[in-house]
């Protein structure tokens, strides 16, 4: 899936177009018992509650490619009878209707899950009429080419909410509420199927964590597999990115090699999305071995470092696997960084920053613009009113460059 793809799901979870038909759940304590049981006709709800559920499960949608959402696909053996991916499809077909099915399916949720603390297990089916499309690429809600039948799954944080004085409308006053429980938006989820170039993907799964370092794999193992290939974070991939940039370039990896890589694979970025049109930029820019080594010969990577640059490749990212041009980009801004110091700059500005050795020293140059703070207190600059130069500047003499030990973008 890509961001359209979600986008278009997500469109279906809101309370006037809600494709969601019946949701069921377990509410789990602390010790990991389940302490109730929810079975509801969604459209059976109150107006306020039926828009607390969308909005959690139009959540498990939402988020960046790479740091909350991942696509996951099923290890072959797990499309065999009995395999995860035929129970997962399973509760698809039973529309959950059948509570022995949905509730086989929560605890193996709920066994596969450890976080300590109470939670909300949250299952939702629902169908969407795909419409179709014209030539020209506008829908035709009369004509529908599939019909999508899905299960999402929320896996909710329930915490206490403090007592406190809370205003009473009806009797006009402040009276003191009672500490109660309180559902929270949700830490982790799926989609199933994956609805991929607008027909359902019963190979494939959404996955949606709230937080890209806590993507908790035991719970992967229990409904996807447990050799199921866990796609790198964006975190991850921006480590990775770094360390095969440092070895292939080695000496060579100074602040204008860096800053031209970073530009060239901004660059990169914008030409994809303006050749995309109205698509541009939903399904991410990917960097294989041959995208990364033109970037960095394009960004002044000398001939003699590129000689082993396949070998890092191979040995730090892996064989065959790519990089998200997105999550390894310095995107809208640059950051230069030392154990003492740290220096934020847009992108655009980064062909002003520039290095020179003073006395023995290397620099790091930024030209100074007009409307300049320090702590909110506006500094004037060398430049007088007139716009003439300052008689006591004295100007640095330039020298060749030396080695730089500041990291950009780590």
């Amino acid at each position: 899936m890509d961001k359209k793809a979600a986008a278009e799901v997500r469109k279906q979870l809101t309370r006037e177009h809600c494709a969601i038909d019946r949701i069921t759940g377990a509410f789990v304590d602390e010790d990991g018992s389940v302490i109730a049981d929810l079975k509801e006709t969604f459209n059976a709800l109150q107006d306020e509650e039926l828009e607390k559920y969308c909005e959690i499960f139009k959540k498990v949608l939402s988020g960046k490619f790479g740091r909350n959402l991942f696509n996951m696909s099923f290890p072959l053996n797990e499309e065999e009878t009995g395999g995860k991916q035929w129970e997962m499809y399973r509760v698809l077909q039973s529309n959950l209707d059948s509570p022995e099915i949905a509730k086989e399916f929560l605890t193996k949720i709920q066994e596969s899950y450890n976080q300590a603390g109470r939670h909300l297990i949250l299952l939702a089916h629902g169908t969407y009429d795909i419409p179709g499309r014209a030539s020209d690429g506008t829908e035709m809600e009369d004509a529908s080419d599939y019909v999508y039948s899905f299960i999402l799954c929320a896996i909710c944080p329930v915490v206490e909410v403090k007592e406190g004085l809370c205003y009473d409308a009806e009797n006009m006053t402040f009276i003191n509420k009672r500490s109660d429980l309180g559902v929270q938006l949700p830490s982790l989820g799926f989609l199933f199927p994956a609805y991929n170039d607008r027909t359902p993907d019963i190979h494939e799964v959404l996955y949606y964590a709230k937080k890209e370092d806590e993507r908790h794999e035991e719970l992967i193992d229990g409904i996807i597999g447990s050799s199921v290939e866990i796609p790198e974070g964006e975190k991850a991939q921006r480590e990775l990115f770094t360390q095969v940039v440092e070895e292939t370039l080695g000496r060579s990896c100074d602040f204008e090699n860096v800053k031209a890589v970073n530009e060239n694979l901004n660059e990169m970025i914008k030409q994809d999305a303006d050749a995309g049109g109205e698509d541009a930029g939903d399904a991410p820019l990917e960097l294989g071995k041959t995208e990364l080594r033109r970037v960095l010969e394009k960004s002044g990577a000398p001939q003699e470092a590129m000689a082993h640059f396949e070998e890092h490749y191979d040995e730090i990212i892996g064989e065959g696997k790519t990089l998200s041009a997105e999550n390894i980009a310095a995107g809208s801004s640059i950051q230069i960084k030392s154990p003492s110091i740290k220096i934020q700059v847009k992108s655009e500005m980064a062909s002003l920053i520039t290095t020179k050795r003073i006395d023995g020293q290397e620099f790091i140059c930024i030209p100074v613009q007009e409307d300049i703070e320090l702590n909110g207190v506006r500094l004037l600059t060398t430049k007088l009113g007139d716009g003439t130069e300052d008689p006591d500047e004295v100007p640095f003499d330039e020298e060749p460059k030396a080695e730089l030990h500041l990291h950009l973008n780590g």
